[in-house]
């Protein structure tokens, strides 16, 4: 009698465990859409390129941040995306919850983004852009070799305008820098800067790196220094780009 009695009470505990809702699978994002588009440049004196992703969650609708995706020398605008497959990195960190955004890659050539190019990439490919796909008032900046020099120039030039600089096996100018950082009222206007780099970086050996680190520390700047194993190529970027949205994207 006992024994019967424990049953009964057991049974309606059963009953409700096997009728709990199983819990629903999480909605998978879509992959995102690569576009080129080109702006007829006064400053450049012609018709520039740049690359464009968008989230497959993308709504006419919203306003987004964007983070400037810089190529280096001997590349460009489509580069990130058929060597180191940045479409895909941004469609994986979008179903890891990743923060909605917009990726633009723009062809600087061999400028180094600087001189006409500078001029160009902040009164007209920004403007543009910035326009045509919505933006909500925040962007960043990263880039590798070249535009690694491209990211660093940018956040310290003009701090204002960027909420993160992610620079990859950056091209280094501790002097320049070092002037650009005296032009500002105060270090506190300058966004948290990453730069990463290989040990094992014959083109832009990783002393020297460090010894522009060590620079900018000493001048007040928010530098988070990462080196790891890895040259001066495609092997290394990818890795450094997955860490880079993850950065901009808190700071979005």
């Amino acid at each position: 009698m006992k024994r019967l009695f424990l049953t009964l009470l057991l049974v309606p505990a059963l009953v409700a465990c096997g009728n709990k809702e199983p819990i629903p699978e999480k909605e998978t994002i879509p992959a995102g859409k690569v576009l080129t588009g080109s702006i007829q440049s006064t400053y450049m004196g012609q018709s520039m390129n740049y690359s464009v992703w968008l989230p497959g969650n993308y709504d006419e609708s919203k306003s987004y941040p964007f983070l400037y995706l810089l190529h280096g020398a001997g590349d460009d605008h489509l580069s990130w995306n058929s060597k180191g497959a940045a479409n895909k990195m941004a469609d994986k960190y979008m179903n890891e919850d990743g923060v909605p955004m917009i990726i633009i890659m723009p062809d600087a050539q061999l400028t180094f983004y600087v001189g006409a190019f500078e001029e160009y990439m902040h009164k007209e490919l920004m403007p543009a852009v910035e326009e045509k796909y919505h933006f909500n008032g925040k962007r960043a900046v990263a880039g590798l070799s070249m535009g690694g020099y491209g990211t660093l120039y940018n956040v310290l030039k003009y701090p204002q305008k960027f909420t993160y600089g992610y620079a990859m096996s950056p091209a280094t100018d501790a002097n320049g820098s070092v002037a650009l950082i005296k032009e500002q009222p105060s270090t506190s206007v300058f966004p948290p800067i990453t730069i990463e780099s290989g040990t094992t970086d014959w083109t832009i050996p990783i002393a020297g790196v460090r010894e522009y680190v060590a620079v900018l520390k000493e001048n007040g700047i928010d530098c988070t220094f990462i080196e790891r194993s890895g040259g001066h190529d495609w092997g290394f970027w990818p890795a450094c780009l997955k860490k880079a949205l993850v950065a901009v994207g808190k700071t979005f």
